[in-house]
């Protein structure tokens, strides 16, 4: 479901539940930043960025600013409650189980994947670029997941915008690390006279070897390279653009 300015689960909001992907307009940060950056310490202003959390507690009702941490290609997850801000902690999973608690990942054609479960009330938001989908950082997870007291059966899903197979061509070392990633990884990944991966439909295949139902995965399809007009793109912008956020929360009454 497309709003002016987010994407928002279906899926998630049918469970009691927000999850959000932000586009790439709606905020007030210049070029090439322009508008909607979340991504600190690439050049943007940090006040541009403290209003563009602002805009976004407005526009989404979500209870409190999301938790965010430094991101880097890992497979470390970390647990989170109350009053989110930027950690200084590494990692690329973040966790919560506390009511009122926000969690959110950053991309740029890096896939963003959502996760609760609703019976439990546990949430994670999980950075999925090319090297943690390579360590199957997606099953990481749900393993950390279900180790506090959720259930695969009942996880529910949401993997957002990303680099579609259509703009994502990697080489014959990524594929090779991508196609053992997971059983059946390798028949989402094309072989032409170019190589091009499937990001999205290789983390689906994680999560559904880790026991989430096929009616539990939400899949955005959209590809943030092909389209400048709505998405960041890391790769198609060569490393100068902004940064989306996708946020899960847990409302005070769950």
């Amino acid at each position: 479901m497309t709003d002016a300015h987010v994407i928002r689960s279906s899926l998630f909001a049918l469970n009691g539940l927000q999850a959000i992907f932000t586009l790439r307009h709606g905020g007030v940060s210049p070029p090439p930043f322009d508008s909607w950056n979340f991504g600190s310490n690439i050049g943007d202003h940090e006040k541009n960025i403290h209003r563009n959390i602002g805009l976004l507690l407005a526009e989404t009702d979500i209870e409190s600013p999301p938790h965010r941490i430094c991101q880097v290609h890992g497979t470390d997850g970390h647990w989170f409650d109350g009053f989110g801000h930027e950690h200084t902690r590494e990692g690329d999973m973040l966790f919560s189980q506390i009511p009122g608690t926000a969690v959110a990942v950053r991309t740029a054609d890096c896939l963003p994947v959502l996760l609760a479960d609703p019976a439990v009330g546990i949430i994670a938001a999980v950075h999925a670029g090319w090297r943690g989908t390579a360590s199957a950082i997606a099953a990481s997870a749900i393993d950390e997941m279900v180790s506090r007291g959720a259930r695969a059966e009942h996880i529910i899903a949401s993997l957002g915008p990303c680099i579609g197979p259509c703009c994502f061509e990697i080489d014959d070392a990524c594929a090779s690390q991508l196609g053992s990633s997971c059983n059946d990884a390798a028949t989402v990944i094309h072989r032409n006279d170019t190589i091009h991966a499937d990001l999205a439909g290789i983390n689906r295949l994680q999560l559904l070897q880790k026991g989430l139902s096929p009616d539990h995965i939400e899949s955005i399809n959209r590809c943030t390279a092909c389209d400048a007009e709505q998405f960041f793109s890391w790769r198609r912008d060569q490393g100068k653009t902004g940064r989306h956020l996708a946020v899960v929360a847990l409302p005070l009454n769950t």
